[in-house]
């Protein structure tokens, strides 16, 4: 049966009425009003269609843009806000540090990946105060330029420069040259003084150095391929075996340059301390008192116990005395003024001795110096020597042992009255043991005592002995002082010859001193000396600078000129190379110490270059490693630390002195803040004494 609708059913009204009510012409508002009533659903269909597809790069931009964002926002932090620098791992070879306090990352940025700071080369010369050349030229035209003080030429050809990426330069340009003459200079400069390749550590000695810029509105040139600059260069002084060394700012490091002018060999040749030594003794103008340097070396032989004051008034006081005839100059010592305190003992140690035997018993004896030259054995009157083997058994002597006659005789005390006794001659060394004994009259024999007295009297007379050699000595080196420029010129030997033949003249001049307090005031004799060591330094400053006195006496030591062929603007250095430090070591394997320093107010130093020199034979280097510390004890080494941030500070030798570093791995120095006090090559010649 088929289902149908009743009739006149309520949905059947619904659908008639709607029908009546409805307008066969639609008004124009129609379709708009559908549209609007239909335009959110739409809008969800075509997204719900599009989205699968559009979705992805949507979410791709704003990924990207919050990205950009972010690191936008990173570039624009303040420059004084460093980044974290990973701190490397300590080489095998080094202990690791145990400091007071941790060593900061900075420390280690020398070894570090970056080439630069805030997009500045490291290399510290390029901020150095020392005075430059300028000079304008057309690029085109090419350069001939000689310094008028150090003859220094430059010879740039024509159309030979390019900017960084290869193009020609044309039109005006700027020359710059820059000369670094000495150790104030090197100082001053924070130029690095040291050397490495595979076969090890080395220091400069240089010779000079100079750099050669050209630049045009501030953007630095080079020279094109195949192009070369011809350098004339006289070098400060004559040196043994000198290379030619260029420095690569990049690495913040010194790379051999071989060069025909010098050598062509595959790696520089070394030379040892002695040859730098001489060399340097080269650059003094003629007739200076060069052997000043071993009056410091010989003179001061007590490690850092240097009071020049009292050197001084002793040498005042004996030349005095040997003017006026109250003492005369010991044989020995006019033969052999060169020769050290050991040099001399050895040498006047020698006497006739002989074994003086007891007339009853040939193996009892006592030693007679029929000279009396060593006091000492007076502390064995009234005493015999009873010999043995040293295990209580007798042992005898040929009558040719006693009756021999020696030169030296010395006894070490093994135990008690057990010795160990030495006669030295011509004949050769006679050794063996003896036991003290006293003699039948002694009744307050006292083994020990006796031998006490014999060491006493033994070192009596030796210091005895170095004090007259010191006195003699303080005089001969200390009258260059006092001496007129045409008597630098003598030796030692010609000086002594000198004074016994103007004796009305060493009188008037020895008086003088003695009248004006330097044989008994402290503080003139102190003052004198600072006044002689500011002279020397000036006269070699000038020297340095070619600043020519109307002193005949003090011309300028020349050194070699070298023409040269440089395919590269920047740093050179005309220098040889050694190797000090195990020289300062006393030949011996140097220590190291893990290094950090502070200033005297608690602020932490991070250095960039840490520079010795050694005050006795100014000689100056830069150790390779800024926290590795070189401890050579007994030695007057003075300490400059550059640090990072351009400030110079300084450890004294007075004070590196003082320190005992033995046991030590690791240590905080404290250092000087010297800046404000160095800001001339003169300034640091000042400071140093040098």
């Amino acid at each position: 049966m088929e289902n149908k609708l009743p009739h006149d059913s309520d949905f059947e009204k619904f659908v008639r009425q709607s029908l009546q009510k409805t307008d066969g012409t639609p008004d124009e508002n129609t379709w708009a009003n559908i549209a609007a009533r239909q335009s959110g659903r739409n809008f969800w269909l075509k997204f719900k269609y599009y989205g699968l597809y559009v979705a992805p790069v949507v979410v791709a931009l704003v990924l990207a843009v919050g990205g950009w964002k972010y690191f936008t926002s990173n570039a624009d932090t303040p420059t004084n806000v460093q980044p974290e620098i990973q701190q490397p791992t300590t080489p095998s070879q080094l202990p690791q540090a145990n400091l007071d306090e941790p060593l900061p990352d900075a420390v280690f940025s020398e070894n570090a990946e970056a080439k630069s700071v805030q997009g500045k080369p490291l290399a510290a010369h390029l901020q150095s105060k020392i005075p430059t050349t300028r000079v304008r030229f057309a690029a085109e035209e090419g350069l001939r330029y000689e310094n008028p003080a150090t003859k220094t030429s430059v010879f740039i050809p024509a159309s030979a420069l390019v900017h960084a990426d290869g193009r020609p330069v044309r039109g005006e340009v700027e020359f710059q040259l820059r000369e670094y003459r000495s150790i104030p200079d090197f100082l001053t400069s924070g130029i690095p003084m040291h050397y490495a390749d595979e076969r090890g550590e080395y220091f400069f000695n240089s010779g000079g150095m100079f750099d050669l810029r050209v630049n045009q509105n501030g953007e630095q040139l080079q020279l094109a391929a195949g192009q070369a600059c011809d350098v004339r260069f006289t070098s400060t002084h004559k040196l043994t075996k000198p290379s030619l060394f260029y420095f690569d700012e990049t690495k913040n490091g010194w790379e051999y340059q071989p060069d025909p002018a010098f050598t062509n060999e595959e790696r520089p040749p070394v030379v040892t301390e002695a040859t730098v030594v001489r060399n340097n003794r080269g650059l003094q103008v003629a007739c200076l008192p060069s052997e000043f340097v071993s009056f410091e070396r010989v003179i001061w032989e007590t490690p850092f116990s240097f009071d020049p004051e009292t050197k001084i008034q002793t040498s005042v006081q004996m030349g005095y005395d040997y003017a006026f005839g109250k003492t005369k100059i010991p044989g020995w010592f006019r033969k052999h003024p060169t020769w050290t305190n050991d040099q001399l003992l050895t040498g006047l140690e020698r006497s006739t001795i002989r074994m003086k035997r007891h007339k009853d018993t040939d193996d009892m004896f006592f030693p007679e110096d029929i000279n009396n030259l060593f006091t000492e054995l007076k502390a064995f009157k009234d005493c015999y020597f009873v010999i043995n083997d040293g295990l209580g058994g007798k042992k005898s002597f040929s009558n040719e042992d006693f009756d021999a006659y020696w030169e030296r005789f010395s006894v070490v005390q093994e135990n008690g009255a057990l010795c160990y006794v030495s006669f030295f001659g011509k004949q050769g060394l006679l050794q063996f043991y003896a036991t003290l004994v006293g003699s039948t009259e002694n009744s307050n024999f006292d083994a020990n005592k006796v031998l006490a007295e014999y060491e006493r009297l033994r070192d009596e007379r030796q210091q005895g002995f170095e004090n007259l050699a010191n006195s003699w000595r303080y005089f001969a080196q200390a009258a260059q002082m006092f001496q007129e420029p045409d008597e630098w010129c003598m030796d030692i030997y010609q000086w002594f010859d000198y004074f016994d033949a103007n004796l009305p003249l060493m009188r008037k001049r020895y008086a003088a001193l003695k009248e004006q307090g330097l044989a008994d005031d402290k503080q003139i004799a102190l003052q004198t000396w600072k006044n002689w060591e500011k002279r020397l330094r000036d006269i070699r400053l000038d020297n340095y600078t070619n600043k020519r006195s109307n002193d005949q006496n003090m011309a300028r030591g020349e050194g070699l000129t070298y023409a040269l062929r440089v395919t590269n603007f920047g740093l050179y250095n005309c220098d040889q190379i050694f190797n000090l430090i195990r020289r300062l070591a006393r030949d011996q394997d140097p220590t190291f110490v893990m290094a950090a320093y502070k200033s005297a107010d608690g602020h932490r130093v991070v250095p960039k270059t840490v520079s010795v020199m050694e005050h006795k034979t100014r000689m100056f280097f830069t150790l390779p490693d800024p926290v590795k510390m070189v401890y050579v004890p007994e030695r007057q080494v003075d300490i400059i630390v550059m640090a990072t941030d351009g400030r110079f500070y300084r450890l004294s030798r007075e004070q590196y002195a003082s320190l005992d570093l033995k046991n030590q791995k690791s240590y905080t120095f404290i250092v000087k803040d010297i800046t404000e006090k160095v800001q001339t090559p003169r300034d640091w010649a000042e400071l140093l004494e040098i």
